[in-house]
């Protein structure tokens, strides 16, 4: 190589210039017996970055341009809040639930309806509940999840509830619940089976000066409450697969699939304050129904409730496909 200083520049250039978002490689020049070699480095963003206009992917030697398909599932991992605002799959406008709908915005939006030129297409476009695709109005993931006639049954979007007699999923199943319809539904009908199975101990509780006979649940319903909503919340709706709820004799465990956002880790999230979210459309209307906050505290009210029960400590476990929740019982040696 002749000119190795003018290489550097040139690879430099490229990567700030012709680039976006812009690169930021390491270049260096490499003296060897047989002449300089420029090494350039470049560290995995975890974006996608473009050229031209154009995606590149590189396949062992060879680099070919992206289809449309490797660019959607890439923008969809770099960015899954988008999944929820996309048309909901193979769903019309006759699978929403009108009568819902025209319910919620009676509060969220009071008289928004009786507006001349106002409909209720438009209104739940602007909601993102529905998008515009070629002329026709088809409602968005979303608009599904929140005010779908049969959601869970359609989609496979269930909350599959199980209560073991034992401590391992291979012990005989004495109650199950599928919960099919809206998101709402689901979470009530999920702490629904909860009441009816949890165990309530009649127990000795420490009131500092003295001694008090209580009810104690294995349980803080509260906690229990918490995880299911965000199961349900956080989910990712690009997964063909429900949210369990397992109920065994030691331990509750609710598990969804999808796992932390890039960019959180645990430790982030339990610290407490980050509220960026897969779904922020499904859980902020979640929130305005008074079933959840949104401002990433979940996981930390859920330590606060074990430990004010008296229950070990909750244990969260994340991976690409899934969130976990486990709730040992406070009821465990009994």
């Amino acid at each position: 190589m002749t000119q190795p200083a003018r290489v550097v520049e040139s690879v430099i250039s490229v990567c700030r210039e012709a680039v976006s978002p812009p690169l930021a490689p390491t270049v260096e020049i490499v003296r060897l017996p047989e002449g300089d070699v420029v090494v350039a480095q470049i560290e995995a963003t975890g974006r996608m970055h473009t050229k031209g206009g154009a995606v590149f992917l590189r396949h062992g030697r060879q680099t070919r341009r992206a289809s449309g398909e490797e660019i959607r599932f890439l923008t969809l991992r770099e960015t899954p809040e988008v999944y929820e605002t996309l048309p909901c799959p193979g769903a019309t406008w006759e699978d929403m639930d009108e009568a819902a709908l025209r319910k919620y915005l009676a509060v969220r939006a009071p008289g928004a309806l009786e507006q001349q030129g106002l409909t209720l297409t438009a209104l739940a476009t602007t909601l993102q509940f529905a998008t515009q695709r070629g002329g026709e109005t088809l409602p968005t993931v979303a608009g599904i999840v929140l005010f779908g006639l049969h959601p869970w049954r359609q989609f496979n979007w269930r909350l599959t509830a199980l209560r073991f007699s034992g401590t391992v999923i291979t012990d005989p199943i004495v109650d199950r619940l599928d919960a099919e319809g809206p998101a709402l539904r689901a979470i009530e009908q999920g702490e629904m089976f909860l009441r009816r199975n949890l165990r309530v101990a009649r127990l000795l509780v420490d009131k500092g000066t003295h001694f008090e006979e209580q009810d104690v649940p294995e349980y803080p319903l509260a906690a229990a409450h918490e995880a299911i909503t965000n199961a349900v919340a956080h989910r990712d709706y690009d997964a063909p697969a429900q949210v369990f709820v397992r109920l065994y004799d030691d331990r509750l465990e609710i598990q969804n699939p999808g796992g932390l956002l890039p960019g959180l880790t645990l430790e982030k999230v339990l610290a407490g304050g980050l509220s960026r979210q897969r779904n922020p459309v499904i859980a902020e209307v979640l929130r305005q129904m008074g079933k959840m906050t949104t401002v990433g505290r979940g996981l930390a009210l859920i330590q606060q409730e074990m430990e004010s029960l008296g229950s070990p400590p909750p244990v969260f476990q994340s991976t690409e496909g899934l969130f976990l929740v486990t709730l040992p019982s406070r009821h465990r040696e009994m």
